[in-house]
């Protein structure tokens, strides 16, 4: 490798690091030095980029044939030796395009420049740049999903996906040209309305060939660089529901970066008037030494160097500002920018494995944020803290101001000239910053939280934000003006998404219909939009039917996966529901909603095994949902499967404490003491000493159950295995169990009820026989006798008194037959007792 190459190389990471080495001034040519100084305007006013994008022989005016047509000739122009040169100089002009693209949409200062100011002259007149606009909203648009309208200077990212992806084989030489095309598809999704499924395959492809790349994420020297690239890679696999996959790069990043990060718990005060301190959770981070970046921590500017958007005090008059500790001790080492992006993504990491525990979550984000704000020195970081934390608090009466201010400082800063883009876009793709328009309607939800409904409702309009618009005058009532609000859009502009917005506003169909049409039968939103209203009407055949045709077009619609499930489980299509919710959970597979609906349609079509192991899995993504371990206690208990009926049973005790089902305990009792085969193959009597125990438990909950005390009794006297000691604690149980049934004091007044409790009592009174059997003196055996006379004696002349006619003085033929058994116990009893006195 020659030195000039060598040099281009180093240069290449250095752009990709974005940031410039003191000395390279001097020997970087002039377009490389302005990439490298973030000055993306100056760097498409270079002839070489002037010569890729705004040359035009013969005024053709297809952009992607001019452009094509331009880099060819480009590299016709120079020689074999000048090869890596000039491809770094192709990937100069793309990322001045990417860069200009993001910095206008998310991070600013505001540009200066237009697209047609870089693009061939026959684009310059207003006509044909507006032909060129509509072409590349509809070029870029993925698989039904639009771009943002309100998206500024889209052409540049058109141009830099052009020159990243359709003129790659110029490119072939450079280590980071898929990296950026990675980046470049990025930010083309966060500018979809919804997730497309191409993208997320093209994502998935370009993650896997920039991992293999030597040496460039395998060198020490680019440590640097491949914690970076794990960061990107966790957002873009998390963006696209792979959650595993994001974790591992998460972690990757961490271990990359040597940091050791931990939530820890330390004594402190949270208000001004707090006397005592209290436990308060403190992110702990420290940074192994043997892995300092051997970047160079010299390249980063110093913090006083940088302006960062203001944190704003939360300036109230009992919440202190952040926490106040005991020890002074310093919870976090001093980190670069980089780490702290580390500590930021395994904090978002954290944040969607821990999504249904709300309360904890907000708190132990907290603690990262704050740790975070503490030393930030990035602006992406800090935007992207603060606007996180902002989100956490709105929820806070003393907290949600400074949440709306902090949000309009940082929507302020953004059109503000200072800092420089340059340091703004230092570690932007390390980071998941919201867009502009993403912040501004941030801000609008906070008005909206606040009740100032009106000022949410401007805001939502300036953005085009539809859907939040109806939402608003909804609240209002004052739908009509929604209407009219977007028919004066719809005579600008027609366009199947406001199609879809006035059917949500009118109820009628034919405006989705008419949004099919218009699309050429590509706006998934249009099926959507049918199908919800299908299925309102109850009609599931045409639900199901616009459901799949909207699935086949964007088949990463999570929402729309469950929904076509409920829909096919309301149609009794269980098959089809089946399949929806695997789709579901094939792609978000935490969604417990549809693991738990997917068993209930395979309940249905009678696989009881295979829904048990759906309900299983939804278990461990919402661990602490009741209703969830009740479905799997029922499922289980149908099944067979003692050992997982045991296990859902003590879940619920964990979760409602007082929880009872004498049913399905008494299924299990009869499940063991008649020693089935469970779903395991192994005899029902192993499960025994389990079952004792989860007996045990519940009694010591739930006390007034008569059914769960007969079948511990029933229980317990299978297991006795001829202990004495035994009988007398089944006869306790039983006795709790009759206690239970008559605590109603009219339960004579029903046939039902009479029977019922006889047949208690014709149990006792066997089980005190039993125990007088064995018991160890004859005083003992009268006294136990003697209970049962007074019991089975009590229970005959309640059901006899009420049930005897006073006229006829005829008992009625419903309790004969328990009432005959009754006193025939009796004398039994009666018999005994004499026997035991004479003898």
């Amino acid at each position: 490798m020659s030195s000039t190459e060598t040099q281009m190389r180093c240069l290449e990471l250095d752009i990709l690091r974005d940031q410039k080495k003191p000395d390279e001034d001097q020997q970087c040519r002039e377009l490389f030095k302005y990439i490298l100084d973030g000055k993306h305007e100056s760097a498409l006013s270079h002839s070489i980029a002037e010569r890729i994008l705004k040359r035009n022989k013969g005024v053709k005016n297809c952009i992607e044939t001019i452009i094509k047509e331009n880099v060819d000739n480009f590299f016709n122009d120079f020689a074999e030796e000048n090869r890596f040169s000039s491809e770094l100089e192709l990937l100069c002009v793309a990322i001045s395009c990417l860069q200009l693209f993001v910095q206008g949409n998310w991070t600013g200062p505001p540009l200066q420049s237009v697209p047609s100011d870089y693009l061939p002259e026959i684009f310059s007149s207003p006509e044909q740049f507006k032909k060129l606009h509509n072409y590349v909203l509809e070029e870029l648009s993925m698989d039904g999903e639009p771009v943002y309208d309100k998206c500024l200077r889209i052409e540049l990212l058109f141009v830099a996906r052009f020159i990243l992806l359709d003129c790659r084989e110029h490119l072939k030489n450079l280590q980071t040209a898929d990296w950026w095309l990675l980046r470049c598809i990025s930010v083309l999704q966060q500018v979809l309305d919804d997730r497309s499924p191409t993208l997320k395959e093209t994502t998935l492809e370009l993650i896997d060939r920039v991992s293999k790349l030597e040496p460039l994420l395998t060198d020490d020297k680019s440590r640097d660089l491949a914690t970076q690239f794990r960061l990107e890679a966790g957002y873009c696999t998390m963006y696209y529901y792979e959650y595993n996959m994001a974790h591992e790069h998460f972690m990757a990043a961490k271990k990359n970066a040597g940091l050791d990060i931990e939530l820890t718990g330390a004594m402190g005060k949270r208000t001004r008037f707090q006397q005592d301190a209290k436990a308060q959770l403190v992110l702990k981070v420290k940074k192994d030494s043997l892995q300092a970046s051997p970047c160079g921590e010299e390249l980063i500017p110093s913090p006083e160097n940088i302006i960062l958007p203001k944190d704003l005090l939360l300036g109230d008059e009992t919440v202190l500002e952040a926490i106040k500790f005991e020890d002074d001790e310093h919870f976090a080492d001093t980190i670069s920018p980089v780490d702290q992006a580390v500590v930021v993504g395994v904090m978002e990491d954290y944040r969607r494995s821990r999504a249904s525990y709300e309360r904890l979550t907000e708190e132990e984000l907290e603690a990262y944020t704050s740790c975070v704000l503490a030393q930030v020195k990035c602006w992406s970081t800090s935007v992207h803290c603060l606007v996180l934390r902002s989100t956490l608090q709105k929820g806070s009466c003393r907290r949600v101001e400074r949440s709306m201010m902090q949000v309009e400082e940082i929507v302020n800063q953004i059109n503000r000239p200072e800092p420089p883009a340059q340091h703004r876009l230092h570690l932007f793709y390390c980071h998941r910053v919201q867009s502009s328009w993403m912040i501004k309607m941030d801000l609008a939800d906070l008005l909206l939280s606040i009740g100032a409904v009106g000022s949410a409702l401007d805001a939502y309009e300036q953005l085009q934000m539809w859907e939040q618009v109806i939402a608003c005058y909804k609240r209002l009532g004052k739908m009509e003006k929604a209407e009219d609000v977007i028919r004066e859009q719809l005579a600008i502009k027609e366009t199947a998404s406001l199609l879809c917005y006035l059917g949500d506003v009118t109820r009628d169909i034919t405006h989705y219909e008419k949004a099919w049409e218009l699309s050429n039968h590509k706006s998934a939103r249009a099926m959507r939009c049918l199908a919800y209203h299908y299925f309102a009407h109850e009609d599931y055949e045409k639900s199901l039917e616009c459901f799949d045709k909207s699935l086949k077009i964007n088949c990463l619609q999570v929402p729309v996966w469950f929904t076509c499930g409920c829909t096919a489980l309301s149609a009794q299509k269980y098959e089809k529901a089946v399949h929806a919710f695997k789709m579901c959970v094939n792609i978000d597979y935490d969604n417990y909603e549809a693991w738990n609906n997917m068993a209930t349609a395979y309940v249905q079509l009678k696989e009881r095994e295979k829904a048990l192991t759906v309900l299983m899995e939804a278990t461990k993504y919402s661990y602490e949902n009741w209703k969830l371990w009740e479905n799997v206690l029922i499922v289980a208990t149908d099944c067979g499967d003692v050992a997982n009926a045991i296990l859902a049973y003590n879940r619920l005790l964990d979760i409602k404490v007082k929880w009872d089902d004498g049913e399905v305990l008494s299924t299990l009792v009869q499940a063991v003491t008649e020693n089935y085969t469970d779903a395991d193959g192994l005899p029902g009597s192993k499960h025994i000493p389990e079952l004792l125990t989860l007996f045990g438990r519940t009694t010591s909950k739930v006390s007034n159950n008569a059914e769960i005390w007969k079948a511990y009794a029933k229980l317990t006297a299978y297991s006795m295995g001829g202990k004495e000691e035994k009988h007398e604690v089944v006869l306790q149980y039983l006795q709790k169990a009759y206690r239970c049934v008559t605590q109603d004091p009219k339960w004579e007044q029903t046939t039902d009820r009479c029977k019922e409790i006889a047949d208690q009592a014709l149990e006792l009174a066997e089980r005190y026989e039993e125990c007088c059997s064995k018991a160890e003196s004859s005083t003992k055996a009268i006294q136990m006798l003697s209970s049962a006379k007074l019991m089975v004696k009590g229970v005959l002349t309640k059901i006899k008194k009420q049930h005897t006619d006073e006229v006829t003085e005829v008992l009625d033929t419903a309790v004969v037959e328990h009432c005959s058994k009754l006193e025939v116990k009796l004398q039994e009893i009666i018999s005994k007792v004499t026997e035991l006195k004479g003898s």
